[in-house]
Protein backbone atom coordinates (compact mmCIF):
# COMPACT_ATOMS: atom_id res chain seq x y z
CA UNK A 1 0.00 0.00 0.00
CA UNK A 2 1.43 3.30 -1.19
CA UNK A 3 2.14 6.21 1.30
CA UNK A 4 0.06 9.33 0.79
CA UNK A 5 2.98 11.54 1.67
CA UNK A 6 5.64 10.08 -0.82
CA UNK A 7 2.54 10.91 -3.22
CA UNK A 8 3.10 14.52 -2.32
CA UNK A 9 6.76 14.15 -2.05
CA UNK A 10 7.11 13.21 -5.87
CA UNK A 11 4.60 15.48 -7.03
CA UNK A 12 6.06 18.31 -4.99
CA UNK A 13 9.27 17.63 -7.08
CA UNK A 14 8.04 17.40 -10.04
CA UNK A 15 6.40 20.56 -10.21
CA UNK A 16 9.66 22.13 -9.26
CA UNK A 17 11.24 20.81 -12.18
CA UNK A 18 9.01 21.74 -14.83
CA UNK A 19 8.56 25.44 -12.81
CA UNK A 20 12.59 25.52 -13.16
CA UNK A 21 12.17 24.26 -17.01
CA UNK A 22 9.56 27.23 -17.36
CA UNK A 23 11.64 29.89 -16.15
CA UNK A 24 15.37 28.89 -17.60
CA UNK A 25 13.70 29.13 -20.88
CA UNK A 26 11.72 32.57 -20.41
CA UNK A 27 15.17 33.95 -18.53
CA UNK A 28 17.61 32.51 -21.07
CA UNK A 29 18.81 35.95 -23.41
CA UNK A 30 17.72 35.38 -26.92
CA UNK A 31 20.24 34.00 -29.40
CA UNK A 32 21.86 37.16 -31.13
CA UNK A 33 21.08 37.32 -34.73
CA UNK A 34 24.05 36.38 -37.48
CA UNK A 35 26.35 39.41 -37.57
CA UNK A 36 26.16 41.30 -41.71
CA UNK A 37 28.79 39.92 -43.34
CA UNK A 38 31.72 41.92 -43.79
CA UNK A 39 31.45 44.37 -46.58
CA UNK A 40 33.17 46.37 -48.48
CA UNK A 41 31.86 49.10 -50.71
CA UNK A 42 33.32 50.90 -53.89
CA UNK A 43 31.69 54.25 -54.81
CA UNK A 44 33.13 55.30 -58.54
CA UNK A 45 31.95 58.40 -58.28
CA UNK A 46 34.04 59.80 -55.99
CA UNK A 47 37.40 60.31 -57.02
CA UNK A 48 40.94 60.63 -55.95
CA UNK A 49 44.30 61.17 -57.79
CA UNK A 50 45.21 59.21 -60.79
CA UNK A 51 47.87 56.50 -60.90
CA UNK A 52 51.26 57.09 -62.50
CA UNK A 53 52.76 53.40 -61.67
CA UNK A 54 54.63 51.12 -59.33
CA UNK A 55 58.50 50.59 -59.60
CA UNK A 56 61.78 49.87 -58.72
CA UNK A 57 65.34 50.47 -59.65
CA UNK A 58 68.17 49.42 -61.34
CA UNK A 59 71.90 49.15 -59.99
CA UNK A 60 73.06 51.96 -59.35
CA UNK A 61 77.07 51.10 -59.50
CA UNK A 62 78.88 48.27 -60.30
CA UNK A 63 78.05 46.69 -63.89
CA UNK A 64 75.38 44.05 -62.71
CA UNK A 65 72.78 45.87 -64.31
CA UNK A 66 69.17 44.94 -65.32
CA UNK A 67 69.28 42.43 -68.45
CA UNK A 68 66.47 42.09 -71.26
CA UNK A 69 65.22 38.87 -69.56
CA UNK A 70 64.97 40.33 -66.19
CA UNK A 71 63.20 43.11 -67.68
CA UNK A 72 60.82 40.81 -69.24
CA UNK A 73 59.81 39.41 -65.96
CA UNK A 74 59.82 42.77 -63.86
CA UNK A 75 57.82 44.63 -66.46
CA UNK A 76 56.41 42.30 -68.20
CA UNK A 77 52.34 41.78 -67.70
CA UNK A 78 51.84 37.89 -68.59
CA UNK A 79 51.54 35.32 -66.26
CA UNK A 80 55.67 35.57 -64.98
CA UNK A 81 55.33 39.52 -65.16
CA UNK A 82 55.26 41.74 -62.09
CA UNK A 83 53.88 44.74 -64.47
CA UNK A 84 56.32 47.25 -62.99
CA UNK A 85 55.69 50.57 -64.66
CA UNK A 86 58.24 52.82 -63.58
CA UNK A 87 61.80 52.16 -63.36
CA UNK A 88 64.61 54.63 -62.00
CA UNK A 89 68.10 54.98 -62.63
CA UNK A 90 71.63 56.67 -61.57
CA UNK A 91 72.77 59.50 -63.93
CA UNK A 92 76.30 58.96 -63.19
CA UNK A 93 78.82 61.91 -62.95
CA UNK A 94 80.52 60.69 -65.24
CA UNK A 95 80.22 60.43 -68.73
CA UNK A 96 81.88 58.01 -69.49
CA UNK A 97 79.56 55.57 -67.25
CA UNK A 98 76.19 56.51 -69.04
CA UNK A 99 76.60 53.90 -71.99
CA UNK A 100 77.11 50.60 -68.72
CA UNK A 101 72.75 51.46 -68.41
CA UNK A 102 71.40 51.75 -72.24
CA UNK A 103 70.47 48.24 -72.62
CA UNK A 104 69.00 48.07 -69.06
CA UNK A 105 67.04 51.54 -69.97
CA UNK A 106 66.26 50.10 -73.41
CA UNK A 107 64.68 47.03 -72.24
CA UNK A 108 63.03 48.78 -69.26
CA UNK A 109 61.39 51.25 -72.43
CA UNK A 110 60.27 48.38 -75.05
CA UNK A 111 57.46 47.22 -72.09
CA UNK A 112 56.45 50.65 -72.24
CA UNK A 113 57.78 51.95 -68.69
CA UNK A 114 58.77 55.54 -67.61
CA UNK A 115 62.00 56.21 -66.25
CA UNK A 116 62.98 58.76 -63.96
CA UNK A 117 66.16 59.49 -63.76
CA UNK A 118 68.43 60.76 -60.24
CA UNK A 119 71.84 62.35 -59.76
CA UNK A 120 73.97 61.26 -56.63
CA UNK A 121 76.32 63.78 -57.12
CA UNK A 122 77.15 66.41 -59.53
CA UNK A 123 80.28 65.98 -61.37
CA UNK A 124 83.63 66.16 -59.27
CA UNK A 125 84.80 69.58 -61.10
CA UNK A 126 81.70 71.60 -60.52
CA UNK A 127 81.50 71.16 -56.75
CA UNK A 128 82.75 72.86 -53.79
CA UNK A 129 85.44 70.17 -52.82
CA UNK A 130 86.51 68.66 -56.46
CA UNK A 131 84.97 64.86 -55.14
CA UNK A 132 81.94 63.08 -56.04
CA UNK A 133 80.94 62.40 -51.74
CA UNK A 134 79.70 65.52 -49.95
CA UNK A 135 80.39 69.15 -50.80
CA UNK A 136 77.93 71.60 -52.80
CA UNK A 137 77.72 73.10 -56.04
CA UNK A 138 78.11 76.51 -56.44
CA UNK A 139 76.04 78.68 -57.71
CA UNK A 140 78.32 79.91 -60.29
CA UNK A 141 78.23 76.34 -61.39
CA UNK A 142 74.52 76.04 -61.94
CA UNK A 143 74.98 76.40 -65.49
CA UNK A 144 77.20 73.83 -65.87
CA UNK A 145 75.01 71.32 -63.71
CA UNK A 146 72.21 72.12 -66.45
CA UNK A 147 73.92 71.32 -69.28
CA UNK A 148 75.18 67.92 -67.68
CA UNK A 149 71.31 67.17 -67.10
CA UNK A 150 70.80 68.14 -70.27
CA UNK A 151 73.56 66.08 -71.74
CA UNK A 152 72.08 62.82 -70.01
CA UNK A 153 68.34 63.55 -71.48
CA UNK A 154 70.43 63.92 -74.53
CA UNK A 155 72.47 61.22 -74.68
CA UNK A 156 69.60 58.88 -74.12
CA UNK A 157 67.28 60.31 -76.71
CA UNK A 158 70.14 59.63 -79.16
CA UNK A 159 69.84 55.92 -78.03
CA UNK A 160 65.89 55.58 -78.82
CA UNK A 161 65.25 56.25 -74.60
CA UNK A 162 63.12 58.72 -73.52
CA UNK A 163 63.29 59.81 -70.14
CA UNK A 164 60.34 60.85 -68.69
CA UNK A 165 61.40 62.87 -65.71
CA UNK A 166 64.85 63.89 -64.06
CA UNK A 167 65.26 64.77 -60.65
CA UNK A 168 68.05 67.16 -59.38
CA UNK A 169 69.52 65.58 -56.39
CA UNK A 170 69.06 62.15 -54.55
CA UNK A 171 68.33 63.18 -51.32
CA UNK A 172 69.65 66.62 -50.96
CA UNK A 173 68.88 66.90 -47.03
CA UNK A 174 71.18 64.31 -44.95
CA UNK A 175 75.34 64.35 -45.27
CA UNK A 176 76.64 60.78 -46.43
CA UNK A 177 80.06 59.11 -47.00
CA UNK A 178 79.05 58.22 -50.77
CA UNK A 179 78.31 59.96 -53.21
CA UNK A 180 76.22 62.84 -52.48
CA UNK A 181 75.54 66.08 -52.48
CA UNK A 182 74.60 68.79 -50.01
CA UNK A 183 71.45 71.16 -50.67
CA UNK A 184 69.58 73.92 -48.93
CA UNK A 185 66.11 74.07 -50.11
CA UNK A 186 66.35 78.00 -51.05
CA UNK A 187 69.66 76.87 -53.11
CA UNK A 188 67.57 73.45 -54.83
CA UNK A 189 64.66 76.74 -54.95
CA UNK A 190 66.96 79.01 -56.98
CA UNK A 191 68.48 76.61 -59.47
CA UNK A 192 65.02 75.43 -60.45
CA UNK A 193 63.56 78.83 -60.60
CA UNK A 194 66.58 79.83 -63.17
CA UNK A 195 67.16 76.75 -64.90
CA UNK A 196 64.44 74.45 -64.37
CA UNK A 197 63.04 76.06 -67.95
CA UNK A 198 66.30 75.33 -69.80
CA UNK A 199 66.23 71.45 -69.10
CA UNK A 200 64.74 69.81 -71.93
CA UNK A 201 63.17 66.86 -72.75
CA UNK A 202 62.15 65.56 -69.65
CA UNK A 203 59.94 67.05 -66.45
CA UNK A 204 61.72 67.75 -63.42
CA UNK A 205 60.97 66.13 -60.13
CA UNK A 206 62.48 67.21 -56.82
CA UNK A 207 63.67 67.36 -54.43
CA UNK A 208 63.83 63.85 -53.10
CA UNK A 209 64.24 64.50 -49.58
CA UNK A 210 65.26 61.24 -47.54
CA UNK A 211 62.17 61.27 -45.35
CA UNK A 212 60.01 63.60 -47.41
CA UNK A 213 60.60 66.28 -45.72
CA UNK A 214 57.35 68.73 -46.58
CA UNK A 215 59.62 71.89 -44.87
CA UNK A 216 61.95 71.15 -47.15
CA UNK A 217 59.69 70.72 -50.29
CA UNK A 218 57.41 73.33 -49.34
CA UNK A 219 60.23 75.79 -49.91
CA UNK A 220 59.88 74.93 -53.32
CA UNK A 221 56.17 74.99 -53.51
CA UNK A 222 55.57 78.47 -51.84
CA UNK A 223 58.00 79.98 -54.31
CA UNK A 224 55.29 80.91 -57.26
CA UNK A 225 58.62 81.22 -60.45
CA UNK A 226 59.93 77.74 -58.31
CA UNK A 227 56.50 75.69 -58.36
CA UNK A 228 56.13 76.42 -62.04
CA UNK A 229 59.32 75.33 -63.21
CA UNK A 230 59.12 71.60 -61.67
CA UNK A 231 56.11 69.08 -61.90
CA UNK A 232 56.70 65.80 -59.77
CA UNK A 233 57.17 66.35 -55.78
CA UNK A 234 59.21 63.37 -55.38
CA UNK A 235 60.78 61.97 -51.71
CA UNK A 236 61.65 58.96 -49.71
CA UNK A 237 60.23 57.50 -46.47
CA UNK A 238 63.27 56.65 -44.58
CA UNK A 239 62.60 57.25 -41.10
CA UNK A 240 59.14 59.21 -41.82
CA UNK A 241 57.38 61.34 -44.44
CA UNK A 242 54.16 59.10 -44.75
CA UNK A 243 51.96 61.54 -44.81
CA UNK A 244 49.46 63.22 -46.84
CA UNK A 245 50.72 66.71 -48.70
CA UNK A 246 47.35 68.98 -49.48
CA UNK A 247 50.43 72.02 -50.73
CA UNK A 248 51.51 69.46 -53.11
CA UNK A 249 47.56 68.59 -54.22
CA UNK A 250 47.10 72.59 -54.26
CA UNK A 251 49.74 73.28 -56.46
CA UNK A 252 48.51 70.70 -58.86
CA UNK A 253 51.75 68.69 -58.53
CA UNK A 254 51.73 64.57 -58.48
CA UNK A 255 53.46 62.85 -55.36
CA UNK A 256 55.89 60.11 -56.18
CA UNK A 257 57.71 57.98 -53.16
CA UNK A 258 60.95 57.21 -55.54
CA UNK A 259 63.00 55.12 -53.32
CA UNK A 260 62.08 52.94 -49.64
CA UNK A 261 63.58 49.67 -48.82
CA UNK A 262 63.38 47.37 -46.12
CA UNK A 263 65.52 44.40 -45.60
CA UNK A 264 65.39 43.41 -41.58
CA UNK A 265 68.37 45.98 -41.54
CA UNK A 266 71.34 43.52 -42.74
CA UNK A 267 73.29 45.73 -44.05
CA UNK A 268 74.26 46.90 -40.22
CA UNK A 269 77.19 45.67 -38.80
CA UNK A 270 77.23 42.74 -37.17
CA UNK A 271 73.91 41.71 -38.32
CA UNK A 272 72.73 38.35 -39.20
CA UNK A 273 72.75 37.64 -42.32
CA UNK A 274 69.50 37.52 -44.87
CA UNK A 275 69.52 33.59 -45.63
CA UNK A 276 69.59 32.96 -41.76
CA UNK A 277 65.99 34.82 -40.97
CA UNK A 278 63.04 32.22 -41.87
CA UNK A 279 60.12 32.99 -44.30
CA UNK A 280 57.82 34.07 -41.59
CA UNK A 281 60.06 36.55 -40.29
CA UNK A 282 60.63 38.23 -43.96
CA UNK A 283 56.80 37.79 -44.57
CA UNK A 284 56.16 39.86 -41.73
CA UNK A 285 58.73 42.48 -43.22
CA UNK A 286 57.19 42.26 -46.40
CA UNK A 287 53.23 43.03 -45.24
CA UNK A 288 54.92 46.12 -43.52
CA UNK A 289 56.33 47.14 -46.91
CA UNK A 290 52.83 46.43 -48.54
CA UNK A 291 51.34 48.66 -45.55
CA UNK A 292 53.45 51.71 -46.80
CA UNK A 293 52.02 51.30 -50.05
CA UNK A 294 48.62 51.30 -48.72
CA UNK A 295 49.33 54.33 -46.71
CA UNK A 296 51.26 56.32 -49.97
CA UNK A 297 48.14 55.46 -51.73
CA UNK A 298 45.21 56.49 -49.35
CA UNK A 299 47.69 59.58 -49.00
CA UNK A 300 47.07 60.52 -52.61
CA UNK A 301 50.28 59.98 -53.57
CA UNK A 302 50.71 59.16 -57.67
CA UNK A 303 53.56 56.79 -57.51
CA UNK A 304 55.48 54.09 -55.33
CA UNK A 305 59.01 52.87 -56.19
CA UNK A 306 60.95 50.24 -54.49
CA UNK A 307 65.33 50.52 -54.05
CA UNK A 308 66.73 47.68 -56.34
CA UNK A 309 64.16 45.79 -58.22
CA UNK A 310 66.81 43.09 -58.43
CA UNK A 311 68.56 42.58 -54.75
CA UNK A 312 67.87 38.79 -52.51
CA UNK A 313 65.30 41.31 -50.16
CA UNK A 314 63.75 42.83 -53.30
CA UNK A 315 61.65 41.53 -56.27
CA UNK A 316 64.09 39.35 -57.80
CA UNK A 317 66.34 37.61 -57.19
CA UNK A 318 70.34 38.33 -57.22
CA UNK A 319 72.34 34.98 -56.64
CA UNK A 320 73.12 36.03 -53.38
CA UNK A 321 71.86 34.71 -50.15
CA UNK A 322 70.33 31.77 -51.45
CA UNK A 323 68.23 33.30 -54.22
CA UNK A 324 68.48 32.58 -58.26
CA UNK A 325 69.64 35.33 -60.28
CA UNK A 326 66.20 36.72 -61.95
CA UNK A 327 63.71 34.52 -60.20
CA UNK A 328 60.56 36.20 -58.77
CA UNK A 329 60.65 36.27 -54.76
CA UNK A 330 58.09 36.63 -52.15
CA UNK A 331 58.52 40.57 -52.15
CA UNK A 332 57.72 40.48 -55.77
CA UNK A 333 54.66 38.41 -55.74
CA UNK A 334 53.44 40.60 -53.26
CA UNK A 335 54.17 44.08 -54.68
CA UNK A 336 52.83 42.94 -57.81
CA UNK A 337 49.16 42.77 -56.25
CA UNK A 338 49.75 46.24 -56.97
CA UNK A 339 51.91 46.92 -59.63
CA UNK A 340 50.19 44.46 -62.23
CA UNK A 341 46.55 44.80 -61.59
CA UNK A 342 46.92 48.84 -60.61
CA UNK A 343 48.12 50.26 -64.03
CA UNK A 344 49.02 53.64 -64.82
CA UNK A 345 45.65 56.03 -65.87
CA UNK A 346 43.51 54.52 -62.81
CA UNK A 347 42.50 56.50 -60.25
CA UNK A 348 41.71 55.75 -57.00
CA UNK A 349 38.23 56.05 -56.02
CA UNK A 350 36.38 56.10 -52.06
CA UNK A 351 35.65 52.63 -50.60
CA UNK A 352 34.14 51.53 -46.93
CA UNK A 353 33.23 49.03 -44.83
CA UNK A 354 30.17 48.66 -42.90
CA UNK A 355 31.96 47.70 -39.22
CA UNK A 356 35.57 48.04 -37.33
CA UNK A 357 37.89 45.80 -39.42
CA UNK A 358 41.86 45.86 -39.16
CA UNK A 359 41.74 45.37 -43.19
CA UNK A 360 43.51 48.14 -45.19
CA UNK A 361 41.46 48.41 -48.69
CA UNK A 362 42.11 50.72 -51.34
CA UNK A 363 39.82 50.79 -54.84
CA UNK A 364 41.27 51.74 -58.35
CA UNK A 365 38.91 52.19 -61.39
CA UNK A 366 40.09 51.40 -64.94
CA UNK A 367 38.35 52.13 -67.86
CA UNK A 368 36.49 48.79 -67.90
CA UNK A 369 37.06 46.95 -64.46
CA UNK A 370 37.45 48.23 -60.97
CA UNK A 371 40.58 46.75 -59.14
CA UNK A 372 40.36 46.07 -55.42
CA UNK A 373 43.35 45.27 -53.20
CA UNK A 374 42.78 44.16 -49.52
CA UNK A 375 45.72 43.64 -47.03
CA UNK A 376 44.74 41.49 -44.39
CA UNK A 377 47.83 41.91 -41.09
CA UNK A 378 46.25 40.15 -39.04
CA UNK A 379 46.40 36.44 -38.39
CA UNK A 380 42.44 35.53 -38.45
CA UNK A 381 40.85 35.13 -41.70
CA UNK A 382 37.98 36.77 -43.11
CA UNK A 383 35.21 34.77 -44.27
CA UNK A 384 32.78 35.73 -47.06
CA UNK A 385 34.04 39.01 -47.44
CA UNK A 386 31.77 40.83 -49.47
CA UNK A 387 32.98 43.43 -52.26
CA UNK A 388 29.98 45.80 -53.68
CA UNK A 389 30.00 47.72 -56.23
CA UNK A 390 28.16 50.12 -58.75
CA UNK A 391 28.48 47.01 -61.08
CA UNK A 392 29.98 43.66 -61.24
CA UNK A 393 29.79 41.62 -64.34
CA UNK A 394 32.54 39.17 -63.69
CA UNK A 395 35.56 39.15 -61.10
CA UNK A 396 38.76 37.25 -60.31
CA UNK A 397 40.93 37.21 -57.29
CA UNK A 398 44.45 36.83 -56.78
CA UNK A 399 46.30 36.41 -53.21
CA UNK A 400 49.42 36.14 -52.19
CA UNK A 401 50.79 34.98 -48.56
CA UNK A 402 53.36 33.13 -46.73
CA UNK A 403 51.88 30.13 -48.40
CA UNK A 404 50.47 31.38 -51.88
CA UNK A 405 52.33 33.43 -54.79
CA UNK A 406 49.59 35.35 -56.43
CA UNK A 407 47.83 32.20 -56.87
CA UNK A 408 43.76 32.10 -58.09
CA UNK A 409 41.43 32.73 -55.40
CA UNK A 410 37.45 31.42 -55.63
CA UNK A 411 35.35 34.06 -55.95
CA UNK A 412 31.78 34.03 -56.14
CA UNK A 413 29.20 36.75 -57.67
CA UNK A 414 26.24 37.69 -55.48
CA UNK A 415 23.92 39.51 -57.74
CA UNK A 416 25.26 42.15 -60.07
CA UNK A 417 26.86 44.40 -57.72
CA UNK A 418 28.57 41.74 -54.82
CA UNK A 419 31.23 39.32 -55.34
CA UNK A 420 32.19 37.27 -52.31
CA UNK A 421 35.47 35.62 -51.10
CA UNK A 422 37.57 34.68 -48.09
CA UNK A 423 40.48 36.77 -46.83
CA UNK A 424 43.35 34.55 -45.40
CA UNK A 425 45.15 35.64 -42.38
CA UNK A 426 48.92 37.54 -43.22
CA UNK A 427 47.71 38.22 -46.85
CA UNK A 428 47.19 40.51 -49.90
CA UNK A 429 44.16 40.06 -52.14
CA UNK A 430 43.86 41.67 -55.52
CA UNK A 431 40.22 41.24 -57.13
CA UNK A 432 39.71 42.68 -60.19
CA UNK A 433 35.88 43.33 -61.33
CA UNK A 434 34.46 44.04 -64.74
CA UNK A 435 32.22 46.54 -65.04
Amino acid sequence: MSKPGLHLKHFGFFLAFFLFIGCGKEDAPPTPPEPDPLQISVDTDITYQTIAGFGGANRMWGTRFLKPAEAQTAFGLGEDGLGLSLFRVRIASDEAEWPLILESVQAAQSHGVKILASPWSPPAELKSNNSDVGGNLPEENFEGFKGHLNSFISYMAANGVDIYAISIQNEPDISVSYESCDWTSSRMANFIKTYGPLIEGAKIAAPESFNFSQSFTNTLLFDAETAENFDIVAGHIYGGGLAPFPLAEQKGKEVWMTEYLLNLNVGQSGAPAWATYDEETKWAETLTMLNTVHQAMSNNWNAYIWWYLRRYYSFLGDGEQGTTNGEILKRGYAFSQFSKYVRPGFVRVETGINRSSDLQVTAYDGSDQVVVVVINPEATAVNKLNVKAPSVSSAAAYVTSLDKNREPATVELAGDTTAVLDILPESVTTIVIGK
